[in-house]
């Protein structure tokens, strides 16, 4: 799986965040899956380093974005976080030029924190539970 060029700018490889999640064992990994094919990749858990849970991860293999893919897979993993964790904000961030990234997340009511983490914009989403 592949972000394709563009996409490969925004999120660290699949192999990396597996390797990441083996030695730091809060983080969750998941794949995503599309008419019985692997097409996606998701990372979420428990940020040790910033105290706070966040979805780190998501990919969707250049191939099949702009499916909805994103759209169908974001409740997905807010509900299990808040199933799993109870927790009762997500956070995740992305570089400022990754417009489709942001505004898929706007569209899920996460909001900017005004919070920069390693060059990117940090966005909240405050679940009620």
């Amino acid at each position: 799986m592949y972000p394709g060029d563009e996409g490969a700018n925004f999120v660290s490889s699949n192999a990396y965040s597996l390797v990441q999640s083996y030695f730091e064992e809060s983080w969750i990994t998941k794949g995503i899956m599309y008419d019985g094919e692997s097409v996606g990749f998701a990372m979420y858990g428990f940020d040790k380093e910033n105290e706070r849970y966040e979805l780190c991860r998501l990919m969707v293999d250049y191939r099949y974005q702009g499916k909805g893919i994103g759209k169908k897979v974001i409740p997905l993993i807010i509900s299990e976080m808040v199933d799993c964790f109870n927790c009762q904000k997500i956070f995740l961030s992305t570089g400022s030029e990754n417009k489709k990234a942001v505004s898929l997340y706007e569209s899920f009511n996460f909001f900017k924190t005004g919070e920069i983490q390693e060059n990117e914009l940090v966005f909240c989403l405050e679940v009620s539970i």
